[in-house]
């Protein structure tokens, strides 16, 4: 009798043990493609992060800020009779 016992609750055991491995392989399944799909959004963050990085340094050049100044603003460079130095 006691022998039945251990038999089945080692088979109870072996069965659980093998529904768990299952079970967290399909997690780890799920958990890897999740992975996956989040390091392809961090890429193309990373790229559009490059990519903004460049634009600002285009758009900061001294030239594109002073042509942006003169053709949108009309803002000139003043003559030296209108610049006021102070001490």
């Amino acid at each position: 009798m006691a022998r039945i016992y251990w038999l089945t609750l080692l088979v109870a055991m072996v069965v659980s043990s093998a529904l768990t491995v299952v079970y967290v392989k399909h997690e780890s399944r799920i958990l890897f493609a999740e992975l996956r799909t989040v390091q392809k959004l961090q890429d193309q963050q990373v790229i559009q992060w490059g990519r903004l990085q460049l634009q600002n340094s285009t758009l900061a050049t001294h030239s594109n800020v002073e042509s942006k100044a003169r053709k949108a603003l009309k803002m000139l460079l003043p003559d030296n009779v209108q610049v006021v130095l102070l001490p």
